[in-house]
């Protein structure tokens, strides 16, 4: 396990699993879990001409046992919210049985406008991504968003180094709108390190876990820009 210590933002190169079990209390869980088998096995593939192999462009995975386990972790230790970008499979499973020590509140919705297309072209894209919302069980529900619909138009952000980004603006929107400045966000499965940027900018502390060490570096270096070019913003809608 390594720590690297840039700003108020932690970031662990290591296994989830392993790092969960040693973290103190954070405020919020904001994170983006990979996908299971059977989405990321439809997902696009590359082949390489010079030796005719054909790769999966998405090459990490993991089953619902292992998302659930996941969850009831960091369930153990959130005060308040746990927001997560998943596969609806698993959304839905939180529904019927929410992780230890979490309520479910909703399924929210991330817009894709321009997500790609079905490329079989047999049927229709997907064009959107389940938005698990939950909050820690007992305590009083509280965010700033008013009456603001659980909904998330946002297109789709590529070509940062990792296949899965999600967009700086998501990330933004959902600090402002479930976290309070200073607060500590954890996100597990930290990939380009999108939602330590949001935190960054916003002026809440960050605790991020990945890894894959190209992906860890990535997030690094992303998170560490923000801080040496002062790109900071206040924390309100």
């Amino acid at each position: 396990m390594q720590a690297t210590h840039i700003g108020d933002a932690t970031l662990f190169l290591g296994d989830a699993f392993d790092i969960l079990p040693t973290l103190g209390e954070v405020d919020h869980c904001i994170t983006d879990p990979p996908y299971g088998e059977q989405t990321q096995k439809n997902a696009r593939t590359l082949t390489d001409p010079a030796i005719g192999v054909t790769q999966h462009y998405i090459d990490f995975q993991m089953d619902e046992s292992a998302v659930r386990r996941a969850f009831d972790l960091a369930g153990r230790i959130t005060r308040r919210w746990v927001v997560a970008s998943m596969e609806f499979r698993h959304a839905a499973l939180f529904e019927k049985e929410p992780p230890e020590n979490l309520r479910f509140v909703r399924i929210g919705c991330w817009v894709k406008p321009n997500g790609a297309p079905q490329f079989t072209g047999d049927r229709p894209a997907q064009g959107w991504e389940a938005i698990a919302i939950l909050h820690r069980e007992g305590e009083k529900l509280r965010w700033n968003g008013g009456g603001l619909r659980a909904v998330w138009e946002m297109a789709v952000e590529r070509n940062n180094g990792h296949p899965t980004p999600k967009p700086l603006g998501l990330m933004q929107d959902w600090i402002r709108l479930f976290t309070d400045q200073g607060d500590t966000v954890l996100d597990p499965f930290m990939g380009s390190g999108t939602t330590g940027v949001a935190c960054a900018r916003l002026g809440c502390k960050f605790i991020g876990i990945e890894i894959r060490p190209e992906y860890f570096e990535l997030a690094c270096r992303r998170i560490e820009a923000v801080h040496r070019q002062g790109e900071l913003f206040p924390h309100c809608l």
